[in-house]
Formats: C-alpha cells, sequence, structure tokens
C-alpha cells in the first residue's frame, strides 16, 4: 500500500491526478448531474488543486481547463446541434459556455487551495467551510447572470433524496452547499493520508526524495486542528441526513399522499399532447387549435387540463380572447380549468413612435367555464438566440389564483374546497428563486397547490433536464407542478410532496387523480418567507464570518482598555501574519513538489 502510495501520489502524481480529475468528470458533469459522482469529482480537483500552483504549472492548469471544457459540453453537444439556427453556431455557444463554468470552477478551487492557510492556523473551522459556502454563493450569483439559469451550472439536481427535506428551508443553494462540503471532507481525509508518517516501506524510497516533512510542531498542530474540524464536518453531513429516515419510517411523509382520505383532496389533472397522427389525417404540418381543442374534449373528467408550452398561435389578443372563449364552451363542469398556453403578436404599449410596432410573446391563460380568463401569465426568461431575437420576455411576477373545487358526493368534509394555482412555463423553472414574488392570495392559501409548468424542449436530454429542475422549484415550495412537455422527447408528468412520476415521454395525452393536502397549509416554506436562496447564502457566510471574528472579539476582551486592545490586536494580527506565512510555506513544501 505504502509503495502504491509513492507511485501514484509522487512518482506520477500529475499524470494520476489529471487523469483521475477527467475521468470523474465524465461521470459527474452530464446533463443531469448526480449528487455522489459530482462530489467525488470535486473533491479529487480540490485535492489536485495543492499541487497546482499558477506560478510554476500554467500548462497543467491550462490543460486541465480545456479538458474539463471538453467533457462538459461532449455531454450536451448532441442536444445542442438542433438548439440553434445552424449546428456550427450551437456547438461555439456550448463550447464557450463550457470553457466559462469550467474557468470559474479552477478558478475557485485553486484561490482556495492557495489561500487557505492563510485564514490563522487557529480557525480550522474557518478553513473547511469556506469552500462550501463559496462554491454556493458563485454558482448561485451565475444562475441568476446564466440566460439558462441553473440548467447548465456545476451543481447537482438528482441523486440525494436523504438531503430532500432541506429543499423547503434553504432552496437549491443548499445542494451546492452539500456537493462541495462532501468534496473538502473526502479531499481532506486524502491529505491526511497523503501526507501522513512513511511506512517502514516507504523510508528507503523516500531517502532520495524527502517529500514529507515532520519536524515542525506548528504544521503538526494545524493538520491535528483541520482533521478535527473535517471530522466534525463529517459528523454534521451525516447528521443532516437523519430526519429523511426518521419520517420514511414513521409516517411515510416522502410518499404520495392518498387520493382518498380525510386529510385529502382529490384532483384530476392532465396534460394534453394530441397524436401527430392527427397531421396525416388533416392534411397539415403541425398540430392547430382545433386538435388540441377536440383532444381537450374527450378529457372532460379531468379538473385541471394543461396545454403544451406555446400550443396555439394568435395573431393578436382580439384572437386570443375569442379562442378562449371556445374552449369555455367545450367546458362541461364548473369544476374544471383549463390552462392553454400560447404565442400571440401585440402591440408594444412603449412605442412612441406610433407605427403600431408589433411584438410577440409566450404566454398561459387559465380558463373556466364561464368564459373568464382567471389567471393569465407571460414568459420571463427566454432560450438565448433561439427565442430571445423573435419574443419578448415579461417581468411580472407569476400570479397565485384559488378557485374553489366542488367535492364528489363520496367524499368526507366539506362540499367545497379551495385550490391554489400558480405558473411558469418552461426555461423559467431553471431560474433561481422564480417563485418567491408570489403574490398573497387574498381568499385561501400563501402557497400554491398545484404549479402549471407548459413546456416545449427539443431533445429528449434537455427534456430530462428541465424535468429535474421542476421538480427542484416544487420542493422549493413544497407543493406539486403538473409539467407538460410537448417537445420532441419530452417528459412530462407530476412531482413534488412524495410524487416523482414520469407519466409520459413524447407525445399521447394523460391524465392522473392526486391527493392534494387538505386544509391546504397556508404558510408559506421558510425557503419563500426568506424570499429565496439569497437568505440562505447569507446565512452561510454568518457562519463563516463568526467563526473567525468570534476569537478576535474573544482577543480583545482580554485587554484592559481601548488603547491597549488595539495594541493588542495589532501585535498579535502582526504575529499571526508572520506565522502565517511561515506555515503557508511549509505547507507548500509538503503538496508542491518539483518534477
Amino acid at each position: 500500500m505504502a509503495t502504491l502510495r509513492y507511485t501514484l501520489f509522487h512518482v506520477h502524481k500529475h499524470s494520476f491526478l489529471l487523469s483521475a480529475t477527467i475521468l470523474t468528470s465524465f461521470f459527474a458533469l452530464t446533463t443531469v448531474p448526480s449528487f455522489i459522482p459530482f462530489a467525488l469529482h470535486l473533491s479529487v480537483l480540490l485535492f489536485y488543486a495543492h499541487l497546482l500552483n499558477p506560478s510554476s504549472a500554467k500548462v497543467r492548469i491550462f490543460i486541465l481547463w480545456i479538458a474539463l471544457s471538453l467533457v462538459k459540453s461532449f455531454h450536451w453537444f448532441a442536444p445542442s446541434l438542433n438548439a440553434l439556427s445552424t449546428p456550427f453556431t450551437s456547438v461555439l455557444v456550448l463550447f464557450v459556455h463550457g470553457a466559462l463554468t469550467s474557468l470559474v470552477t479552477l478558478v475557485l478551487v485553486i484561490v482556495y487551495a492557495r489561500s487557505r492557510t492563510r485564514l490563522g492556523m487557529h480557525s480550522s473551522w474557518t478553513q473547511i467551510v469556506l469552500f462550501p459556502v463559496t462554491w454556493a454563493t458563485a454558482w448561485y450569483a451565475l444562475a441568476h447572470l446564466s440566460p439558462v439559469g441553473y440548467l447548465t451550472s456545476w451543481s447537482p439536481v438528482s441523486g440525494i433524496p436523504a438531503y430532500d427535506w432541506l429543499m423547503p428551508i434553504f432552496g437549491s443553494s443548499i445542494k451546492d452547499w452539500l456537493a462541495a462540503a462532501w468534496a473538502v471532507v473526502i479531499s481532506q481525509l486524502g491529505e491526511a493520508w497523503y501526507m501522513g508518517e512513511e511506512t517502514v516501506e516507504e523510508a528507503p524510497l523516500l531517502d532520495q526524495e524527502p517529500l514529507i516533512f515532520n519536524g515542525s510542531a506548528s504544521i503538526d498542530s494545524m493538520v491535528k486542528n483541520r482533521f478535527k474540524a473535517t471530522t466534525a464536518l463529517g459528523g454534521v453531513l451525516l447528521a443532516l441526513t437523519a430526519p429523511s429516515y426518521f419520517w420514511y419510517a414513521s409516517d411515510l411523509a416522502l410518499l404520495p399522499r392518498p387520493v382518498i382520505g380525510s386529510d385529502s383532496t382529490p384532483l384530476t389533472v392532465g396534460c394534453v399532447l394530441p397524436s401527430r397522427a392527427r397531421l396525416n389525417q388533416h392534411n397539415h404540418h403541425q398540430l392547430t387549435f382545433e386538435d388540441f381543442l377536440a383532444e381537450s374534449k374527450t378529457m372532460n373528467n379531468a379538473n385541471i387540463l394543461l396545454w403544451p408550452e406555446g400550443a396555439v398561435s394568435f395573431a393578436d389578443e382580439d384572437e386570443r380572447v375569442n379562442a378562449l372563449e371556445k374552449v369555455s364552451r367545450v367546458i362541461t363542469s364548473p369544476n374544471q380549468r383549463v390552462g392553454v398556453s400560447f404565442e400571440e403578436s401585440y402591440q408594444d404599449p412603449a412605442d412612441s413612435t406610433g407605427r403600431g410596432r408589433v411584438l410577440r410573446r409566450t404566454g398561459l391563460a387559465l380558463v373556466s367555464k364561464s368564459n373568464e380568463t382567471q389567471m393569465l401569465y407571460f414568459k420571463r426568461n427566454l432560450v438565448p438566440i433561439a427565442e430571445s431575437y423573435r419574443l419578448q420576455k415579461s417581468d411580472n411576477p407569476p400570479p397565485l389564483f384559488t378557485f374553489d373545487l366542488e367535492m364528489p358526493k363520496w367524499a368526507s368534509g366539506p362540499a367545497v374546497r379551495p385550490i391554489s394555482v400558480t405558473a411558469s412555463i418552461c426555461l423559467d423553472f431553471a431560474m433561481p428563486d422564480p417563485f418567491v414574488d408570489l403574490p398573497l392570495s387574498t381568499s385561501s392559501s400563501a402557497r400554491p397547490q398545484i404549479i402549471l409548468g407548459p413546456a416545449r424542449t427539443w431533445d429528449l436530454a434537455v427534456g430530462n433536464a428541465m424535468w429535474e429542475q421542476a421538480k427542484q422549484r416544487a420542493m422549493e415550495l413544497d407543493s406539486m407542478v403538473l409539467w407538460c412537455d410537448g417537445g420532441d422527447g419530452g417528459v412530462s408528468g407530476i412531482a413534488g410532496q412524495g410524487m416523482h412520476e414520469v407519466m409520459r415521454v413524447g407525445e399521447g395525452s394523460w391524465i392522473r387523480t392526486i391527493g392534494v393536502e387538505y386544509p391546504a397549509d397556508d404558510h408559506r416554506t421558510f425557503y419563500a418567507t426568506i424570499k429565496g436562496s439569497g437568505g440562505t447564502i447569507g446565512f452561510m457566510w454568518l457562519l463563516v464570518v463568526g467563526g473567525y471574528s468570534g476569537r478576535l472579539l474573544l482577543a480583545a476582551s482580554r485587554f484592559g482598555n481601548l488603547p491597549q486592545n488595539l495594541r493588542g490586536l495589532f501585535l498579535r494580527w502582526k504575529e499571526s501574519r508572520r506565522t502565517r506565512a511561515l506555515s503557508h510555506d511549509q505547507e507548500s513544501n509538503l503538496l508542491t513538489f518539483d518534477d
């Protein structure tokens, strides 16, 4: 074992660690990143970063950057070919995006690796938790800046059911923190083994190359303190999995709610996806308004029907109003609502030239039997280039609407129950905090029970990635999303509150009866109350700053008056600077060697 350590981590350290980093990236940087492969890849990258001194390893860093960019682009290559007008443009945009995200990752890990020992030898906890907080902050900020949000970011979206209970509390940023925290724990344990004392077998091998430094009490103390902090963080991460297992064992809270029960309201929902066989029957090239209307007539037993994104197209707002009136006529029950997603042209309200500039937008209208448009929403985030050049985005937040649902005669309890609904459209779900500005409902719950999600993706991989993003948004609000994807290979289903069921891949309408919580919980989740993951990021930084500033305040309290306090703090800061510089040089000798 000792000989293996010497061979891999000393003789061939760069070849081995570079290969390990690239190999793990193939499993981590998929279109739907899974938690465990992602955390393992990030831990290898963190370990390798300590050997990459920017002043002497520029070529290796460049090779690693290009390799990670290519791997990131590889997984999105097939889905991107038809995303834009030409394959060349699609691939070029894809690689540039992959290169930028890979560059951000390398900057984060290398800066952390080179600077962590300068944080102070006595603040091991701060050193350990700094990277997870920095990582979560960076990707939360980049998701706000990116036109596709979380869709192609370095953020895990699956494979962590034990931590799902944290989503309604902290939002999606907690997953970034958890992945980075596990990466720190794994990499730190690897470093402890790497810098361990030489064994009898290794001693002859190391006589010619003194790689292990054991002559400094300060370094030994620093390594011991860091190991204790690492163990503590690992314990915290394991403890955070406990609540999910208790819930599984007690009330099965992570399973779907029963359809029939005293605490459940049966609600039948459906996705209207007519078969393209209609195209051959009617000699047209795409599904029309009449196709969707006829399909909806056959699904009148559903309480909520949803058409996919941009199912129909209207020349102006008047045509949209007339078409929605036709939809209301096929609704046979006051219990039924139809969500119609459309594209329409409209007059630019900001046009001061008087020429009647015409714009287009994508929207969703919720229609009832009474010919009332009870909810109207327009898409806020457009696919870059493919949609942004021809459509206009909206700045209005999603609405929140509540309607009364009459219960069947066999149902116990009140005969009429409120159902609260909100909506967003496709790419909106990939953005951070899309529902934090939901208005307070004046009639019932402040938390939506159903989120309508019409979508239209162009590839199965993209459809699956967007489905995972929709699941994240449902968990953040502790709600359920009705996802209806009308694209080629689109993934459609219901997710949230124990449901993760894909009902259909591709075309084909479907209906499903679900159980909705009754009485409805009218309290928003903690995540929604603090207005998204921004509050979570702030709390994370308080833990980091608090751990470091607490020692400074404690040191200041040991002096008598203010001048002495300031003088003592200055002397301690000056001494700590000298000690940290010495410690940094010593640790660099441990982890970085000339070839």
